[in-house]
């Protein structure tokens, strides 16, 4: 996913000691006077207008603040000493950048009464016009915190039940016990596909439509999407959200793909395809391939072979069916076998009985 540049916005942080909101590119808090603290988050102002001062969008591109080690002040990025006590800045705290603050704000925001007179102040201002104070509002006071209500018992049960059925059923179908029977019937069939060449409908990229096939009418779609910029392509973008430059300023960003474009035809071509089936069949341990009988135009195509054998155990008739060969043509009528049978009474496999 690539990302698209759509500028800077200059962010505002919240004083801890009064409360005051101030922006980004304040170091020191214009109300109270207090230094920003390291762990002071960078916010999202009301309405968030793309920076067009060349000084602030240089700043904003610097990379992400230092704090001294020694006394806390705030540096912009690249500093060598604390612009506040000298000191070294080597091992300098560095703000967290990258984080996304949230979607990008450009619309006007309604305005804000202030806490203190209700006088209503642009959604963007720090301090009254009226009174002077402050418009952060006051933080509210932390909410109970809501007791989760406990699903009801028959819930798990029922989820339990069903759990429970699932891994019967497994299990009994995994279970066998080996019976004794012996052949009492056999029987097979084979078949071979008879095959003529007929037209059908296809569809396809248009580089991907065979040479042979005749074209009909194609249409261009979605084949597929990437990073970069194509020939026949769109772009597609997401909405434009912020991400904390931790200067105090914030990137404008959008995640973008580019869907490619292409023609997707239908078009026909002549297939092989299945219009009857030779059979053959017989109750013996002979089988044989049919003879199928060709027009012209026409060939053979696909083989299927079933073998089915009847065995009796004590009274009972069980079925075995395989498309094995070698083990149908060992089952002589009366020859003894263990049959491996399920819970379901179904043959899972057969060996002699030797």
């Amino acid at each position: 996913m690539a990302k698209k540049e759509l500028g800077y916005v200059e962010l505002e942080w919240t004083c801890p000691h009064c409360g005051y909101k101030n922006p980004g590119s304040t170091t020191v808090c214009t109300s109270c006077g207090a230094a920003q603290p390291d762990n002071v988050q960078f916010e999202q102002p009301a309405q968030e207008n793309l920076v067009t001062d060349a000084a602030k969008i240089q700043r904003a591109k610097a990379g992400p603040d230092i704090h001294c080690p020694y006394c806390g002040a705030r540096n912009p990025a690249g500093s060598a000493t604390c612009s506040q006590c000298a000191g070294d800045l080597t091992e300098g705290a560095v703000r967290e950048t990258g984080k996304a603050v949230g979607a990008h704000r450009p619309q006007a925001a309604p305005d804000i009464a202030c806490p203190a007179c209700g006088s209503l102040n642009p959604a963007n201002a720090h301090r009254c016009a009226q009174c002077g104070s402050s418009l952060a509002a006051p933080k509210p006071a932390p909410a109970p915190t809501p007791t989760k209500s406990k699903a009801p018992i028959w819930i798990f049960a029922v989820i339990g039940l069903v759990i429970l059925a699932c891994v019967a059923f497994a299990v009994l179908s995994l279970r066998t016990e080996e019976v004794v029977g012996a052949v009492n019937d056999i029987s097979w069939e084979r078949t071979v596909s008879i095959e003529e060449l007929q037209p059908v409908q296809r569809s396809a990229w248009y580089d991907e439509v065979p040479a042979s096939a005749i074209l009909g009418s194609c249409r261009e779609q979605v084949r597929g999407t990437q990073d970069n910029p194509a020939p026949n392509s769109v772009e597609v973008c997401g909405t434009p959200y912020t991400v904390d430059e931790g200067s105090g300023f914030g990137q404008v960003v959008q995640d973008c793909h580019y869907e490619v474009y292409d023609d997707w035809c239908s078009y026909t071509v002549d297939e092989w395809q299945e219009v009857d089936k030779a059979r053959a069949n017989g109750r013996d341990l002979n089988p044989t391939w049919p003879q199928p009988q060709l027009l012209a135009g026409q060939r053979a195509g696909g083989r299927e072979e079933n073998y089915e054998i009847v065995f009796n155990a004590d009274g009972r008739a069980y079925t075995y069916k395989t498309s094995d060969e070698n083990i149908f043509r060992q089952c002589d009528l009366g020859s003894r076998w263990i049959l491996n049978v399920n819970t379901f009474n179904a043959v899972v496999s057969i060996e002699p009985n030797n």
